[in-house]
């Protein structure tokens, strides 16, 4: 499988292949490859005579049909076929797919793009597996992975500098913080702040100005006000989230997933393991940046009072799912326990 900038290396330099296959958890990304692919080949040039769509619901026979045509003033044929779930075609069905992919033409360009099929190459089954396999050994196979870190945040500066701005990691890093790690949604306001900068530099100021924050990052300051015993501002917050229809629900388990990183960053620390390894030890791959701001604001929180508060969260998640309750209530009278937890050094 390639990179994406080895597409990008290799649809510069002219090596272009007959068979294309974009997938793989960044919907965005798949298809901006794809339409890459298709406009760099093409030079442009796409039109009624030359280019095709086809989806999951398109017959082989007019795919096949389509495939075998001689281009029509234009140096190539294109067929884009989008979100076919390769993994439910019978298998006569695949067997024929795989016969027009083998005998397709020189001058056809064929593109499998999957901008909202969950497929991923772990997640592929039987038949996904040989057309991934088939396609990477005779064309050009790309799966988009998930971004995070610091590869993420490099990507918010370029998509500034694309846009006429600049941006700093670091600003780029609490625009993630504000609105996660999600392509479509950082496209969005991305496009926001540009036009809000207008050449200039995107600041950490507009982010808070003009970004709205996830309902996950809103918990986890959440939080940050519950360990420090901010009552006023937590209880704000609770009601933000309510306005935004936020369930008690959701709230409840972020938030016991903000205390569970805490104590594992903790219990981590008092064993002498560094937060790098607690990361890679619990899957937080480029996220350990969670773990140092949470490690930060439990300081002067002791390790019992953490233990006391899952057991708390463990309690009320339990209510929640087997009893009828008010959860705007409950969540309330939850985080000034919390708060009332945090505050107690008895055991020091």
């Amino acid at each position: 499988m390639v990179t994406e900038s080895e597409l990008k290396k290799k649809l510069n330099s002219g090596h272009f292949s007959n068979l294309y296959l974009c997938f793989g958890e960044e919907k965005m990304l798949v298809r901006r490859s794809a339409e890459l692919i298709e406009k760099k080949i093409s030079k442009g040039d796409l039109n009624d005579l030359n280019y095709r769509v086809f989806d999951n619901d398109s017959e082989l026979s007019e795919i096949s049909i389509c495939a075998d045509m001689i281009p029509f003033m234009s140096e190539w044929n294109f067929l884009r076929i989008n979100d076919m779930d390769i993994d439910k075609l019978s298998k006569d069905d695949f067997e024929a797919l795989m016969t027009i992919l083998k005998n397709v033409s020189s001058q056809t360009v064929i593109i499998f793009a999957m901008p909202t099929l969950d497929v991923t190459s772990k997640t592929a089954k039987a038949h996904m597996k040989k057309l991934i396999s088939y396609i990477d050994k005779n064309g050009v196979c790309i799966e988009l992975t998930h971004r995070t870190g610091l590869a993420l945040e490099r990507d918010m500066c370029k998509w500034a500098k694309a846009g006429g701005c600049t941006m700093s990691e670091l600003t780029a890093h609490k625009l993630i913080q504000f609105a996660g790690e999600d392509l479509n949604r950082l496209n969005a306001e991305m496009k926001k702040l540009t036009a809000f900068a207008d050449g200039g530099e995107i600041t950490p100021e507009m982010i808070e100005q003009l970004v709205s924050k996830t309902a996950e990052a809103s918990v986890y300051d959440l939080f940050g006000f519950i360990v420090s015993q901010n009552i006023d501002k937590a209880l704000t917050a609770i009601g933000t989230l309510f306005y935004q229809q936020v369930s008690g629900v959701y709230i409840c388990t972020v938030l016991s997933g903000a205390y569970i990183d805490a104590y594992r960053t903790r219990v981590g620390r008092e064993a002498g393991i560094p937060t790098a390894q607690i990361a890679d030890d619990f899957g937080y791959k480029n996220r350990k940046w969670v773990l140092d701001k949470l490690s930060r604001q439990i300081q002067r929180v002791t390790t019992t009072s953490l233990r006391r508060s899952i057991d708390e969260l463990t309690a009320v998640q339990e209510r929640m799912v087997t009893e009828m309750i008010d959860e705007r209530v409950e969540i309330e009278r939850l985080v000034c326990r919390l708060a009332l937890i945090a505050g107690d050094r008895s055991d020091e």
